[in-house]
C-alpha cells in the first residue's frame, strides 16, 4: 500500500514538475519577443493578427532589445531626432538588408499613452503610418520576418508609457551573377593573315602566315 502511495505521489509530483516546465518554455518564449510581459504580450498580438499578411514572423532578441533600449529613450523624451530608426537598427547591431536605405524608416511602428497592448494593436493596425510596418503590407514589408517589441512605463510626470514594434529583414549577401569570361585564344588564327599581314610589326602572325602559305601551297600541288 505505501508503495503504491509513494509511485502515485511520484507521478503526481512529476505531472506538476513537467506542467511548470512547460509554462516556462511558453513564458520563455513569449519573453523573447520582449523584455517585459507588455511587450511579449503585443508581438503575440501582432503575430497573430487576422489580417498579418506575412507568411512568417520570428522573434529576434536583438531587436527585441533595440526595441526596448528604444521605447525607454522615447518615453523618458531623451531620443536624439536626429537618429532615425534604421540607424538605430545599425547602431544596435542588427545588420539590415543592403538596399534598405540608411536614414530613413522601414523598420519601426510607435505608440504612446496607451494602456494595453490590444488597445496599441488596434491603433497600430488601423493607422496609415503604422500598418504596413505591423501588418507586413506590400511585397518590402512582408518580407521583413524578424520581430523585436519594447515597452517602456513611465515613471514620473515628465515620462510617457511607450511602445515601439520593430520589424525588418534579415541581412543577406547580394546575389550577383558574374559572366565567365571567354577564354583568350593562345595565338591567332588564320583569319588574323589579312592581305596587309607582311607589312605588320607582329613576328609571330607573320610566321603563323608564312605557314599557313606554305600549308595551303603544298595541298594545291596536291591536287592538281
Amino acid at each position: 500500500m505505501g508503495s503504491i502511495m509513494t509511485r502515485s505521489l511520484f507521478y503526481f509530483l512529476s505531472f506538476w514538475l513537467s506542467v511548470g516546465i512547460a509554462e516556462q518554455d511558453e513564458e520563455k518564449g513569449m519573453q523573447s519577443c520582449g523584455i517585459n510581459s507588455e511587450a511579449a504580450q503585443l508581438a503575440q498580438l501582432m503575430m497573430n493578427h487576422p489580417k498579418q499578411l506575412r507568411p512568417f514572423l520570428a522573434c529576434n532578441q536583438l531587436l527585441s532589445n533595440i526595441a526596448q533600449d528604444r521605447a525607454k529613450q522615447l518615453g523618458k523624451n531623451i531620443a536624439d531626432a536626429r537618429i532615425t530608426p534604421n540607424q538605430v537598427l545599425i547602431k544596435g547591431g542588427f545588420r539590415i538588408p543592403h538596399y534598405y536605405p540608411i536614414s530613413g524608416n522601414q523598420v519601426e511602428a510607435v505608440a504612446q499613452k496607451m494602456d494595453s497592448p490590444q488597445q496599441v494593436i488596434e491603433y497600430l493596425a488601423a493607422s496609415t503610418q503604422h500598418s504596413d510596418i505591423v501588418l507586413g503590407q506590400g511585397e518590402f514589408f512582408g518580407l521583413q520576418s524578424q520581430l523585436g517589441v519594447g515597452f517602456y512605463q513611465a515613471k514620473d510626470v515628465t515620462e510617457h508609457d511607450q511602445w515601439v514594434v520593430l520589424a525588418a529583414q534579415p541581412w543577406e549577401p547580394q546575389k550577383v551573377v558574374f559572366k565567365k569570361p571567354k577564354p583568350e585564344m593562345p595565338f591567332k588564327t588564320a583569319e588574323g593573315c589579312d592581305k596587309d599581314w607582311k607589312n605588320g610589326n607582329d613576328e609571330f602572325l607573320k610566321s603563323k602566315c608564312r605557314g599557313l602559305g606554305k600549308a595551303k601551297s603544298k595541298r594545291k600541288t596536291k591536287l592538281d
